[in-house]
C-alpha cells in the first residue's frame, strides 16, 4: 500500500472515530444531571443502562415527581397499583443520592392504612432540602391524609427548621392541615412564594399576615370547613378561592393583580367579591360568577388595566347579556374573554331591559366554554361580535350534551354573522372535527 493510502485510510478511521464518538458522556457530572432531571423518573432510571459512566447519575435527579396516576394506572392491574406505586416510590429514595431536590411530588390514591408510609417520604423529602413540595390525593375516594402532628412538632425545632427553609411552593390535595400549620410555613419559609391547599376538611381559619411574608400566590379551594381568611401582606401578587361562604378580610395588598373567586352557589358570590371591590381597579387578570349584583358593581367601577376576564355564567339569560355590556364599558383595556356558560335553571331579573352597545376598541380574543346552542348563547356571541372592534380570534367549546347535527347548525349561524378578518374555531378542546378560520 501506498503512503498516500494508508494516510488516506488513517483520514477515514479518525473521522469515523469522531463520528461516533459519545460527546454527550464527556459532559461534566452537573450538566448531564440537569439533564437527566428534565426527564420523568422512569425514563431517568432508565439512562442507567446507557454506559458505566451513565450508572448512577440519575440517581442524583432533582426532580423527584412520583406521578402515579401517569406512570403506574395505565400498566398495572389494580389490585397491584398501591403497592407497586409504594415499592417504586420507596426504591428510588431509597437509593436516591442528591442532597438538594427542586421538586418532590406524590401523586397518586392511597388507603389510609399507608399514612405511615407517606410520612416517612415526608420525612426524606425535607431532609434534601427539597424546594418545591406537593401532595396530591384526590384520587383517594374520598380518605383524606392527614398532615402529622409529629412532623409539625419536629419542624419547630431549630434542625427543623433548617430544613424548611428552602421551600419556595407547598401544595397540598386532599391532605387535611389545619391553620396553625400552614402559619407556621408560611412564617418560617423565607423563601416561600406559593401556598396551594385543595380540599382539606380540617382547614377552618388561616391568617396570612405580616409585612416580612414572602407569599405571592395564595390558592384554597374546596375546603369545606372553611370559615374565615385574613390576608395582609404586601407581596401578595395572586389570589384564588374556590368554596363555601366565609368572612373574608383583605386589606394592604399593593401587589395583587390576579384574583379568582367562586362560591359553592351564586347567591353567596357578593359575599365573597364585596371585600374585594375596591381592588378592581389594579387588577389585570380576574375570574368570578356572575349574577346580578356583581353586573351591578361593574357599571359603577372601572377597570381600566383587566386584560383578562374569565366568567362563569351559571344563569345564562337576558340578565348577562346585560351584564357582558357593562363588563366591556367596565375594563377599556380588556384583551381576552372567557365565558364558561352554564345553567342553574334558575332565571333572574326582567327580560325586556335594553342591552345598550359598547364598542370595545381592545378585545382580541374570546372563549365560550360549554357552549350549548341557545339562544342566549348565540345572542353573546352575535353581540361580542357587533361591539369587538378589533376582534381576531373566537373560540367555541361546544357541550358535551351537543350532537354533531346540533354543532353544525350552530357553526353556520355563527360563520352567517362572522366579521371579516375573524378567525372561528369550534371545539378546539371537544369536538376537534370542526374548525374553521
Amino acid at each position: 500500500m501506498s503512503k498516500k493510502a494508508r494516510l488516506s485510510s488513517s483520514d477515514d478511521l479518525l473521522r469515523e472515530n469522531e463520528t461516533t464518538k459519545d460527546w454527550v458522556s464527556q459532559l461534566p457530572d452537573d450538566i448531564l444531571i440537569n439533564i437527566i432531571s428534565k426527564l420523568t423518573l422512569m425514563e431517568a432510571a432508565r439512562t442507567c443502562v446507557l454506559s458505566s459512566r451513565w450508572r448512577y447519575l440519575w440517581t442524583f435527579t432533582t426532580s423527584l415527581d412520583f406521578d402515579g396516576i401517569r406512570e403506574i394506572l395505565p400498566r398495572t392491574k389494580r389490585y397491584f397499583r398501591e403497592y407497586k406505586f409504594v415499592r417504586w416510590v420507596n426504591k428510588v429514595l431509597g437509593l436516591h443520592r442528591g442532597s438538594n431536590v427542586s421538586q418532590f411530588r406524590v401523586s397518586f390514591y392511597l388507603s389510609s392504612s399507608l399514612e405511615g408510609v407517606i410520612t416517612n417520604w415526608i420525612y426524606k423529602a425535607l431532609a434534601k432540602t427539597v424546594q418545591n413540595f406537593e401532595l396530591d390525593f384526590r384520587y383517594n375516594s374520598g380518605h383524606h391524609y392527614t398532615f402529622p402532628q409529629e412532623i409539625y412538632n419536629s419542624l419547630k425545632g431549630v434542625r427543623g427548621l433548617s430544613s424548611v427553609k428552602s421551600l419556595r411552593s407547598i401544595c397540598l390535595s386532599a391532605v387535611s392541615v389545619t391553620g396553625e400549620i400552614l402559619e407556621f410555613f408560611i412564617h418560617n419559609c423565607p423563601l416561600l412564594d406559593e401556598l396551594c391547599v385543595k380540599d382539606s376538611i380540617d382547614l377552618v381559619s388561616l391568617k396570612v399576615v405580616g409585612s416580612s411574608v414572602r407569599l405571592k400566590s395564595l390558592d384554597i379551594q374546596y375546603c369545606s370547613s372553611m370559615k374565615d381568611i385574613e390576608i395582609s401582606t404586601p407581596n401578595l401578587f395572586s389570589f384564588k378561592y374556590y368554596g363555601p361562604k366565609i368572612v373574608l378580610h383583605i386589606e394592604n395588598v399593593p401587589q395583587l393583580v390576579e384574583l379568582s373567586v367562586r362560591a359553592d352557589h351564586t347567591v353567596e358570590d357578593m359575599f365573597l367579591v364585596a371585600p374585594l371591590i375596591c381592588y378592581f381597579p389594579q387588577l389585570t387578570m380576574l375570574e368570578l360568577d356572575s349574577c346580578n349584583e356583581v353586573y351591578k358593581h361593574f357599571s359603577n367601577c372601572e377597570l381600566p388595566k383587566l386584560i383578562h376576564l374569565n366568567v362563569r355564567v351559571t344563569i345564562p339569560n337576558h340578565e348577562c347579556l346585560v351584564g357582558l355590556a357593562c363588563i366591556m364599558k367596565a375594563c377599556p383595556s380588556l384583551q381576552k374573554l372567557t365565558l364558561e356558560l352554564q345553567s342553574s335553571g334558575r332565571r333572574i331579573g326582567k327580560k325586556t331591559q335594553q342591552v345598550p352597545r359598547c364598542s370595545h376598541q381592545h378585545l382580541k380574543l374570546v372563549e365560550l366554554h360549554m357552549f350549548r346552542g341557545r339562544e342566549i348563547d348565540l345572542q353573546l356571541a352575535f353581540y361580542i361580535f357587533e361591539n369587538a372592534a378589533i376582534l381576531g380570534k373566537m373560540i367555541v367549546e361546544p357541550s358535551n350534551y351537543m350532537t354533531r347535527k346540533e354543532i353544525r347548525n350552530c357553526t353556520q349561524m355563527l360563520e352567517s354573522k362572522l366579521p371579516q378578518g375573524v378567525e372561528l374555531v369550534i371545539g378546539s378542546l371537544y369536538v376537534s372535527d370542526y374548525k374553521h378560520g
